[in-house]
């Protein structure tokens, strides 16, 4: 334990926390850093790690969607150049029923089509078979529709031998209606030519995108986050919330942009990358990408005449987003901080007492020393301020005795002295009467001076009759009229503000005396629960206030009353105008006990 001994250092002087933290920040620093060095090492790796996982997953999708896609290109260049269906359109011998058994046949096999449909050169349905979810059956002609208007037969017929068209992934339609359930669907088509080279329609198949998305599903078990769909316009095809699916279908405005707007443009304008922002790791990839030689053709689409709007077959591409949130991507790292955290405290805590220890025992060596020094600083200072102090309060008070009192009493002495000496009783009685009129007047003077420092009739009365009083002597001693309107609505105010406005008064009529050259001078005093509103205005010779007020000790005196009680101040004057002085206070100003005493 260390011997303190009584006129020791506070445990908490400054002298002692400089030196602590001299000791402490090293201290606590070195190890802070290797704690922060370790905890931003296991987000690097952790972040690595979940970026290449991320990466992983989404190409692992793309490969899923690709050999998807890639398998139904081909089933559809099979089936657009199978001699049955050229010998058909050419007119030979295979009939309507032969390609209906084919298709059917080919349907149940594949169980990927939810349509196999084949349209003439108008547009018209001429065969379609429907898988009826495992049951395929033949749609009977009289059931058959005209599909001219839609986008995809528009775009199709204006291809190519070979060419592809693959529709945006939406929900299937069925008589300008969505198709309940939910039939997510991809549709291929590619036109078909008969013998001779001539285009007799197209061939369609409707992929079902739910094969798709089960297959997406099942590679996602288990993998941090979550995978979305996106189509081009950031609309989900696969969402973690299934009411945000298909929204473009529906008018719902809720997009990927929505949900994450600062990565939405980056996105957009990207084939593939990662951005981290605070709702976690995105890794992307646009399928297909953009400006690959791919079968497909993309057209202008003719203006549709269905009722619903189709989708913009312009733009078939997907993009594909793995998102692995914040809290997963920190779990690691948050886990390993709260311990190292833990250890660090502990550590921190032994640097504490540690360095206090220090730092108090080297206080404690200079503390002789420096008590010495300050206390020889301090008495010096004491003595210089004693005997400024003590030299002021004498000239002050000699000039008041000698200036104001002095004269006076000196007459009044000589006047009875005169009087001792004379012989005539007249003269005797003239020198005594005179005497007396000396001796009243130095009464008044007395009066005027103890009136000055402190008016006895705002303790004795109030506010109110002080300022009566007060108007009443201003005007018998300058000879000035005064015109006041005093209304008390409540009860006298607080002393500190009474005192104050009264101050403020006696200063603002004693300029009016000294400067303004003014016969009369008006005075409004209105005392209220909330608030004094105090205006003296003259017709004197006035001012210019931006030219003078920063010179003239009463106009700052008074402002400095006012605004320390919480009010404002206002002077009015021009050159030959007069001038007008305004405050308005709080009917309790918020001054201090040390202002109090400065400005009672």
């Amino acid at each position: 334990m260390l011997d303190v001994p009584a006129n020791s250092p506070g445990l908490f002087s400054t002298g002692v926390l400089r030196r602590f933290l001299a000791i402490f920040i090293p201290g606590a620093l070195l190890p802070g850093c290797v704690v922060w060095a370790l905890y931003y090492q296991d987000v690097a790796n952790e972040r690595s790690f979940y970026k290449q996982a991320g990466q992983h997953l989404v190409d692992l999708h793309a490969d899923i969607i690709k050999r998807e896609l890639s398998a139904v290109e081909s089933d559809l260049l099979y089936l657009a150049n199978q001699a049955v269906l050229r010998d058909f359109l050419s007119g030979g011998t295979a009939n309507k029923q032969a390609l209906n058994d084919e298709y059917l046949l080919f349907c149940r096999h594949k169980a990927l089509y939810d349509q196999i449909r084949y349209l003439d050169a108008n547009g018209h349905e001429v065969i379609r078979i429907n898988y009826n979810e495992g049951r395929p059956a033949v749609v009977p002609d009289r059931e058959l529709q005209s599909k001219a208007a839609r986008y995809y037969f528009a775009q199709t017929i204006l291809l190519e031998r070979g060419q592809l068209f693959a529709s945006p992934f939406d929900l299937n339609v069925e008589h300008d209606d969505i198709e309940r359930p939910f039939k997510p669907v991809i549709r291929f088509a590619t036109p078909v030519f008969d013998s001779r080279g001539a285009k007799r329609g197209v061939l369609i198949l409707n992929y079902l995108g739910a094969v798709l998305m089960q297959k997406l599903e099942e590679v996602s078990i288990g993998s941090p986050g979550f995978v979305l769909l996106l189509n081009k316009d950031g609309y989900f095809l696969r969402a973690p919330h299934r009411e945000d699916e298909w929204g473009f279908m529906f008018g719902n405005s809720r997009t990927f942009a929505t949900y994450y707007p600062e990565v939405w443009p980056r996105l957009a304008g990207a084939e593939i990358g990662d951005m981290e922002t605070e709702h976690g790791l995105f890794t992307f990839r646009r399928l297909p990408p953009r400006g690959a030689v791919s079968q497909q053709q993309r057209l202008p689409v003719p203006a549709s005449t269905s009722s619903r709007p189709d989708p913009d077959a312009g733009d078939a591409s997907m993009k594909i987003v793995s998102r692995i949130p914040s809290d997963i991507l920190y779990a690691r790292p948050s886990l390993l901080l709260s311990n190292l955290l833990l250890l660090y405290g502990v550590v921190v805590v032994l640097v504490v007492v540690l360095a206090w220890y220090l730092a108090y025992s080297g206080a404690l060596r200079r503390n002789h020393e420096r008590q010495r020094a300050a206390s020889e600083a301090r008495l010096r200072t004491l003595s210089r301020q004693l005997i400024s102090v003590q030299e002021s309060e004498r000239r002050s008070l000699s000039r008041d005795l000698h200036d104001e009192l002095g004269q006076i009493v000196t007459a009044v002495s000589l006047d009875l002295q005169r009087a001792g000496q004379a012989a005539e009783p007249d003269r005797r009685a003239d020198l005594i009467s005179r005497a007396l009129r000396g001796t009243d007047c130095l009464l008044d003077r007395i009066h005027e001076i103890s009136a000055r420092v402190r008016p006895t009739l705002l303790d004795d009365l109030g506010l109110k009759d002080a300022v009566q009083n007060f108007l009443s002597d201003f005007e018998h001693r300058t000879g000035i009229s005064t015109r006041a309107e005093l209304r008390f609505d409540q009860g006298q105010p607080p002393a500190v503000v009474s005192e104050n406005v009264y101050r403020i008064l006696q200063e603002a009529l004693t300029n009016v005396a000294k400067h303004a050259k003014a016969g009369e001078v008006f005075v409004h005093l209105h005392v209220s629960a909330a608030s004094i509103v105090l205006s003296v205005r003259d017709e004197g010779t006035g001012f210019d206030p931006a030219a003078l007020e920063g010179n003239r000790l009463g106009l700052l005196g008074m402002r400095e009353r006012a605004e320390l009680l919480g009010g404002t101040f206002l002077v009015q004057s021009k050159p030959g105008k007069g001038t007008r002085i305004e405050i308005m206070l709080p009917a309790t100003g918020p001054l201090t006990s040390g202002q109090q005493e400065e400005f009672g």
